[in-house]
């Protein structure tokens, strides 16, 4: 039989079935569409790029300058940069969220710059002028690459604390596990990014379809740094108990940190950053620096509210 008559026996078929059938077909058909064009389109449907560029001095950090790191694709990325103002002083290695170009943080910058701290925040690829897409993949070899480029000018790994935000959280995990760094710090942090799209999907969306993953759960085992967690116990975006599930899984050692009342953009005050951030980033950089430098030291609250630590999944 020819291409003919394959369609003329298809259409034949088709006519012949029953209104309940096609309909069924249809929805069937359309299911699949709908995947595909999820699993083509994904990256610009989970990335909410914000391409303006800011000097770091426009912003208001007069201490932190501009640079360009040229990568092994032709891309180019743009960094926010700060030395520290004293010898061993923690070097804070900040890796942003969704929507969040680095000048939305500038007054969080500006703690770090008070402390006396050094930082680089990686603007990832269509933030910030950084040129490119960004992706899981890119945005954690990114992260290797700037690491390894900010030790080779001579930051010690060892006062390198990597902080990733909400999205920037997976980043900050796969970074720790494939580096040693002194510590890190997951800022409203998920388990896995890919669970929380197929929870609120009515888990209708097949695991194969998500080419963006960010499995925090399967590499936060791989990660021997002692790990800050902050989450605020209102937060919508990223549900409390999806970050504690994180939380009880990572093997090292790890220090957890409420915010009673904070949704996921309240975290940024000077009381969280005085009484958690500072404490664990100075005892890091204390513990690979010279032992006679002193900073503010504060309580971390390590309670967890029982009731909030059951899974969904």
């Amino acid at each position: 039989m020819d291409a003919q008559g394959w369609i003329e026996a298809g259409l034949a078929l088709w006519a012949g079935l029953p209104g309940w059938a096609k309909g069924a077909a249809l929805t069937l058909l359309g299911v699949y569409v709908l995947w595909a064009v999820l699993y083509l389109a994904q990256r610009r449907l989970i990335y909410f790029t914000d391409s303006t560029r800011i000097a770091p001095a426009d912003a208001g950090l007069t201490r932190a300058r501009e640079i360009e790191l040229k990568t092994r694709d032709r891309q180019t990325l743009v960094l926010w940069r700060a030395d520290p103002a004293w010898p061993g002083a923690p070097h804070i290695l900040y890796l942003h969220g969704n929507r969040r170009a680095l000048w939305r943080r500038a007054r969080f910058f500006r703690m770090f710059l008070a402390a006396g701290w050094g930082f680089t925040a990686l603007a990832h690829r269509g933030f910030n002028g950084s040129t490119g897409r960004p992706g899981e993949r890119v945005n954690v070899a990114d992260a290797i690459f700037t690491l390894d480029q900010i030790a080779a000018e001579g930051v010690d790994p060892g006062t390198v604390v990597v902080y990733g935000e909400s999205m920037g959280s997976g980043t900050a995990i796969q970074l720790a596990a494939a580096r040693a760094v002194g510590g890190v710090i997951l800022h409203a942090p998920y388990d896995s990014f890919r669970d929380i799209v197929r929870a609120r999907t009515g888990w209708l969306l097949p695991r194969a379809l998500f080419r963006e993953r960010y499995d925090s759960i399967r590499q936060i085992g791989r990660v021997t740094a002692p790990i800050l967690w902050l989450h605020g116990d209102d937060d919508r975006v990223i549900p409390l108990n999806r970050g504690r599930r994180l939380y009880d899984a990572a093997r090292g050692p790890k220090y957890a940190a409420l915010v009673r009342g904070a949704n996921h953009f309240g975290i940024y005050t000077q009381q969280v950053f005085n009484q958690h951030i500072r404490f664990f980033c100075e005892s890091v950089a204390r513990a690979s620096a010279d032992p006679r430098q002193e900073g503010e030291m504060s309580v971390i609250d390590p309670v967890l509210p029982s009731e909030d630590a059951r899974p969904e999944l």
